[in-house]
């Protein structure tokens, strides 16, 4: 049997200013990018992704507003890389971790902000719930913690630069996470439900952002082509995403709610994977903003993009 075709994808990030106009969207990549459950024994496998991102227009509610904020636009280069071995068939170790190229503000009265540098790891244990070989079924699930690779502030010329254009959030936090598979072998469809909740710890700042919860439904279909080599090494897939945010806290101000922070937002994300020799596998994706709804006056994504590569190292003895 065929090893699982690894896909990779990014889910949006999020990064809330404490002002009454807040730069909603660009930030930290929530879950940088995802392998679907677990491995198996002694399968080690790296992925390293870029994602970029822009921001350009401003929402009150679901509402589009004319008039620009603080900010005229917003960008980041994003960096990931995550590391997953499979311990036993049931249980996989996986550490994911990040890097800002840049993380960019661009103000209406002129000049910019400009942060970079390391965001967070994330240790996960991956553990198989349930699966049924007959019906192809797969259920997964996982629990990690979030470790801040700086608990500082970020200055720039002796400036502290705006909570938007940290680099990291400086917390650490908890995130659990459920993978859900179903195959349909003979039409060579998969279909993916992935959810994922996290939750972070005050930081040093004493700010504290807000919970998240992801949903993520895919549907993966092999290529078929006439040539017989592209048919197996081609997957088109389709994710349509909800994500969800709750209110920031900042404890020095009383009260302590960031008016403008939290959302409900809903992607559609296109994805084309290529596999080579079985290890190797390619992804280009871009995010397509559906429904955007931000508390307070917040900007929103105009678009994103990214490109996936990741490599399976199997024992010896490995038989797919």
């Amino acid at each position: 049997m065929k090893q699982i075709i690894l896909f990779l994808f990014l889910l949006i990030f999020f990064f809330n200013e404490a002002n009454a106009q807040c730069f909603g969207s660009p930030g930290n990549p929530a879950a940088g990018t995802s392998n679907l459950g677990t491995l198996q024994k002694k399968v080690f496998r790296i992925s390293f992704f870029h994602r970029y991102s822009y921001s350009d227009q401003y929402f009150q509610g679901f509402k589009k507003l004319k008039t620009p904020g603080i900010y005229k636009d917003a960008n980041f280069n994003f960096l990931g890389n995550i590391i997953a071995y499979g311990l036993t068939n049931k249980l996989t170790l996986e550490a994911e971790t990040g890097y800002f190229i840049n993380k960019t503000l661009y103000f209406n009265t002129g000049g910019s902000k400009k942060g970079f540098g390391l965001n967070q790891t994330i240790i996960s244990f991956k553990f198989l719930v349930a699966s049924d070989e007959k019906y192809p079924f797969k259920w997964s699930g996982a629990a990690g913690i979030k470790i801040p690779l700086r608990t500082n502030p970020q200055y720039i010329d002796n400036v502290k630069l705006p909570v938007d254009a940290q680099p990291s959030q400086m917390s650490a936090g908890l995130v659990l996470q459920s993978f859900l598979l179903k195959e349909n072998s003979f039409k060579g469809l998969r279909f993916f439900m992935i959810n994922r909740y996290e939750y972070n710890l005050r930081n040093n700042q004493d700010f504290i952002w807000g919970q998240a919860l992801f949903n993520s439904f895919f549907v993966s279909k092999r290529l078929h082509f006439k040539q017989q080599w592209l048919t197996e090494n081609w997957t088109g897939i389709l994710q349509l995403r909800h994500e969800m945010k709750t209110h920031n806290h900042d404890m020095l101000n009383n009260p302590s709610k960031v008016e403008a922070s939290g959302s409900q937002l809903v992607y559609f994300t296109p994805q084309l994977n290529y596999t080579l020799n079985k290890v190797w596998n390619f992804s280009l994706y871009a995010d397509v903003p559906v429904y955007q709804y931000y508390n307070g006056v917040q900007i929103g994504t105009r678009f994103a993009a990214g490109v996936t590569l990741s490599r399976d190292f199997p024992p010896k003895d490995f038989i797919y």
